[in-house]
């Protein structure tokens, strides 16, 4: 478990549920940005930088290197950060299907064994968004509702899935790798698992699967922890069809 140092200001503002949160928002990979080391298992501080707007960007650093405030700066002069982590497996998800029928109304639910990419979008940098004193939400969640990814939840109700992002396969040396892109984001993990990517090809496509709060390692070679991140609420779902891929066949 992490250790925290964080301002009494930013536990007041923001609440105590966000502040407890930040500890699965981070990561050991995640870099420091006074030193650029590794965060690894060191104490971490908590900075809280705001502009003129609700959002507030949370920066872990070595409690050696910086020590934790609240800064009514904003954000954008700091260094972009790209540390992320992904991991790739496979589950079973319950998603909308044709009916057999087509005067019947609605899309059926199916359960279905698909391929994803689990993605951590960052494990350095947190943003969240001031609803009022002491209560804070997800930001970098809301953030990727707005480019289509969904509840796994929605999914059973929607036939076919919104394609959200782009997925490619490449070889680097004498592995795979998958590749997802959407918007401004990339992100690759290997395809070690010949089954796995099998199911890739089948299936033309895979399911990029954003946690903030989960590690795409842990989720993807343990599956009850998946089942029940998946359960509640922790991950959402985006379509990335195979930009290589014949169009057709691709979700059945």
């Amino acid at each position: 478990m992490l250790v925290f140092d964080v301002a009494e200001v930013i536990s007041s503002r923001l609440g105590e549920p966000t502040v407890t949160a930040l500890a699965r928002r981070y990561g050991p990979d995640g870099r420091c940005l006074t030193c650029g080391g590794r965060l690894g298992t060191a104490p971490l501080s908590v900075r809280a930088y705001r502009d003129n707007t609700e959002i507030i960007t949370l920066v872990a650093y070595h409690a050696e290197c910086a020590t934790s405030a609240w800064l009514d700066i904003g954000s954008a002069a700091l260094p972009c950060q790209a540390t992320w982590s992904a991991a790739v497996t496979s589950a079973s998800l319950r998603l909308g299907a044709p009916r057999p029928l087509r005067w019947l109304r609605g899309p059926a639910a199916k359960d279905q064994i698909l391929p994803l990419m689990l993605v951590h979008p960052c494990l350095d940098v947190a943003r969240v968004r001031l609803v009022r004193q002491g209560e804070a939400v997800n930001a970098d969640l809301e953030d990727y509702f707005g480019l289509g990814f969904a509840d796994p939840c929605e999914l059973a109700h929607t036939y076919p899935p919104r394609s959200v992002a782009k997925a490619q396969v490449r070889t680097c040396g004498d592995e795979l790798a998958l590749l997802v892109t959407t918007g401004r984001h990339a992100w690759s993990a290997p395809l070690s698992q010949p089954e796995v990517a099998e199911l890739v090809a089948t299936r033309g496509a895979v399911f990029a699967a954003i946690t903030c709060e989960g590690d795409p390692l842990r989720l993807s070679t343990d599956a009850h922890y998946l089942d029940y991140a998946i359960g509640n609420g922790e991950i959402l779902l985006g379509w990335a069809p195979l930009v290589s891929a014949a169009r057709g066949g691709a979700y059945s």
